[in-house]
């Protein structure tokens, strides 16, 4: 089995959730089955993907889309790949071999005004394409397939959930990083779906009860991100991207993590928030209900009257959250990266597997 693993997304000045999956499966695969891998990374592709020990082939294009389209499927040939993977975006029209792709949720069909017209026109017809070839397709929950399966008019059975897992560095944390006063934590690219008005809204009544509240958001600029900070920016942290080490001692430190998205796949920062032990309250959504069950509290995404009680709740009874963020650590330890990779691996060969048969009942 000879597969091919597209890591082009990864960069060294970002990691998304999307990004995080990329880089961690593919450490995981790397330890899993070294000697069946290619990775095809970009000429400047972080340290610690550049340090994994398997074959890769580097692209000499800086832009995305001859990277993917004209760079990838030529290099892929002549690896000998059997299988691509294609960890987030489409396949590459110009491939003809067999595909596997990652799509993460439903958000590009579901929840088309919160993605960029540039995106939207992306992910349209060049998905759609890739869909109907694709050997398999993979994604991080049951919500997302049930989605999927849904919007795409694909078999929930063709689809295979592999859930995203939970970084060692999240569960050690230890709070020091933060601001002096309480504080509450978001996390995400700062993007419509991310919902962020919501937060600040909820938090602007907090603030108004005399609470000595700060507000920590951290994650790049996304497209359309303008906040309505207005007197809150005195008490609000923007952060940006920041190393995992810091981050953790923010999600140890929180007097509450809060997640307002009105969509997600999986919701990879809520799993880490709960792997260090933070309160959470969470969009009560079925991708965030099937990750945390009944360890974290939830609200309605489109109510900040909601999340502010939920938070207020959470600050105010500290027993009950202790009792709840102590459960969502212990349930965090059922997602980890090297059973993401085992998975990954059962759905390669089921793939190559069925691939050969094929072959040989054609040549019978």
């Amino acid at each position: 089995m000879r597969i091919g693993i597209d890591a082009t997304l990864i960069r060294p000045d970002r990691l998304t959730g999307v990004e995080r999956y990329a880089l961690c499966l593919t450490a995981a695969l790397a330890r899993r089955a070294p000697g069946e891998i290619v990775l095809f990374t970009r000429h400047d592709a972080p340290a610690a993907l550049k340090a994994l020990p398997v074959e890769q082939r580097v692209s000499p294009f800086r832009y995305r889309f001859s990277i993917e389209q004209a760079w990838l499927p030529v290099s892929a040939s002549r690896a000998g790949v059997e299988l691509l993977h294609m960890l987030a975006f489409p396949t590459p029209l110009l491939w003809r071999g067999k595909a596997a792709i990652t799509v993460h949720d439903a958000t590009p069909w579901l929840h088309r005004d919160t993605i960029s017209a540039g995106m939207r026109f992306y992910y349209g017809p060049l998905y759609k394409q890739a869909l109907r070839r694709a050997a398999g397709i993979l994604t991080v929950s049951e919500s997302s397939r049930t989605d999927l399966a849904a919007t795409l008019g694909v078999p929930p059975e063709h689809i295979h959930v592999t859930h995203n897992g939970v970084d060692r560095c999240f569960f050690d944390a230890q709070p020091s990083r933060g601001p002096r006063a309480p504080y509450l934590l978001a996390v995400g690219t700062l993007e419509p779906r991310k919902n962020v008005p919501v937060l600040l809204d909820a938090f602007r009544q907090l603030r108004a009860e005399g609470r000595d509240l700060q507000l920590v958001l951290v994650g790049r600029q996304g497209w359309a991100d303008s906040l309505p900070l207005a007197e809150l920016a005195a008490h609000v942290r923007l952060t940006g991207s920041i190393p995992d080490s810091e981050l953790a001692e923010l999600y140890a430190g929180a007097s509450c993590f809060v997640l307002p998205s009105l969509y997600e796949g999986f919701g990879l920062c809520l799993a880490e928030a709960m792997a260090a032990g933070a309160p959470a309250v969470a969009s009560d959504i079925p991708a965030l209900r099937e990750l945390a069950g009944d360890t974290v509290r939830y609200a309605p995404p489109g109510s900040s009257q909601a999340f502010a009680e939920a938070i207020r709740r959470a600050l105010d009874q500290r027993q009950e959250s202790s009792v709840l963020a102590q459960r969502a650590r212990e349930r965090a330890r059922r997602f980890s990266w090297d059973k993401c990779a085992a998975e990954t691996v059962e759905v390669y060969r089921s793939l190559t597997e069925q691939h050969r048969r094929r072959r040989l009942r054609k040549s019978a």
